[in-house]
């Protein structure tokens, strides 16, 4: 996925991007709310972005690499709905918090899946974030679901994901007989 916007870009993470990746990760305060996995060292963030290039993306402003945008499967199943639907998640640092930058790369993504004809976005995030409950409400995401974290994504203890649901109004059919 290359995107451009007016002020950002998308694009695959490459090797070079490692740094900016793992500063995102060590940061408490941008890697925290954003559930992102703990990164301990430049060789685990090389790793990591090259073994997600598919659903991993480099948000990128003046050419340095701010955040990330991730774009999930929801099933590996050809045949389900949810094959037809994504989930985003996103981090960005906090240098450039507060200026809509996050919102213009996400109306680039949204953009680009609903052209893909996707059917629904989704986008969890904890709910006590919000930052990110109040963007993905600016984007016209509807809440509609809390669940509890599987004990093994719990490391400091019990956690619940919010779920925001964007449906592609392109798709939505009138009363079909």
């Amino acid at each position: 996925m290359d995107l451009k916007g007016d002020r950002v870009s998308i694009r695959p993470f490459t090797a070079a991007d490692a740094q900016a990746y793992l500063a995102l990760a060590q940061d408490p305060l941008v890697a925290g709310p954003a559930g992102m996995r703990p990164i301990a060292n430049l060789e685990e963030a090389k790793s990591h972005v090259l073994k997600n290039q598919t659903t991993e993306f480099a948000l990128v402003v003046q050419g340095a690499v701010v955040g990330e945008l991730g774009i999930y499967p929801r099933t590996a199943d050809a045949a389900a709905p949810e094959a037809h639907t994504r989930e985003i998640g996103y981090a960005l640092a906090q240098a450039y918090w507060g200026q809509g930058l996050m919102r213009e790369a996400l109306l680039l993504v949204i953009r680009e899946l609903f052209t893909q004809q996707m059917t629904a976005l989704w986008a969890a995030t904890f709910p006590d974030n919000q930052r990110s409950i109040a963007l993905l409400a600016r984007l016209g995401f509807q809440y509609r679901f809390t669940v509890p974290l599987p004990a093994s994504l719990q490391p400091a203890g019990p956690r619940s994901e919010a779920y925001f649901e964007l449906v592609n109004p392109t798709l939505v059919l009138d009363d079909v007989d």
